[in-house]
């Protein structure tokens, strides 16, 4: 008896986590309008030029770096946490949350009487 509240709020907390992640899914698939006027126009010329500007300082770096004569460049940010939340806190979140399933299966149950 006490397995169908407990599935009830189950698959009630599952689906309103998936069913909004899937909303935002959808939306993300559209694709974007195409509504800018702007065409960029640049010549052959200077864009052949550009890439084998940029194929030469490839194939420099690349040789330089095989003679071992380039050292990797420091990270230039510091690596971050992944998040600011403490362990005390995240702690007090997943009983919080606990607490509020329990609260309403609790309810559920005394409300059947």
């Amino acid at each position: 008896m006490a397995k169908r509240p407990f599935l009830f709020s189950l698959v009630l907390a599952l689906g309103l986590c998936i069913w909004p992640a899937s909303l935002f899914a959808h939306g993300a698939m559209t694709a974007p309008s195409d509504t800018s006027t702007v065409v960029k126009e640049t010549p052959a010329k200077e864009e052949s030029q550009a890439n084998l500007k940029l194929k030469r300082d490839m194939e420099k770096l690349l040789a330089d770096a095989k003679a071992g004569r380039v050292a990797p460049r420091q990270q230039q940010f510091p690596r971050t946490a992944k998040n600011n939340l403490s362990t005390t806190a995240k702690i007090g979140i997943i009983a919080a949350i606990g607490g509020a399933i329990t609260l309403i299966v609790v309810f559920h149950e005394l409300s059947k009487d």
